[in-house]
């Protein structure tokens, strides 16, 4: 793996990670069912991305093949599209 690679892929957990925090404060300060549904959709981001980190540092860990990968895209966007489409 190169060490581009490994920097790119540690940077989008630092952001998915960043990311999810806010979203879960301004549920936490809301608490609405709207910004429920839009926590647990990026909640579903954050996921999938500590289930990639051990890709990076070992091949022989949980590994996804890209349906894995777009499964779990698809489930948090439609968790973030039934937030935005609630009221």
């Amino acid at each position: 793996m190169d060490i581009i690679d490994f920097i790119v892929r540690i940077a989008l957990v630092v952001a998915t990670t960043v990311l999810f925090g806010m979203v879960f404060l301004a549920y936490l300060r809301s608490r609405s069912r709207k910004m429920l549904l839009i926590s647990v959709g990026f909640g579903v981001f954050f996921v999938h991305a500590l289930i990639a980190v051990p890709e990076i540092f070992t091949s022989a860990s949980i590994s996804l093949d890209e349906n894995g990968h777009l499964l779990f895209h698809l489930i948090g966007l439609v968790f973030i599209l039934l937030g935005i489409l609630k009221d």
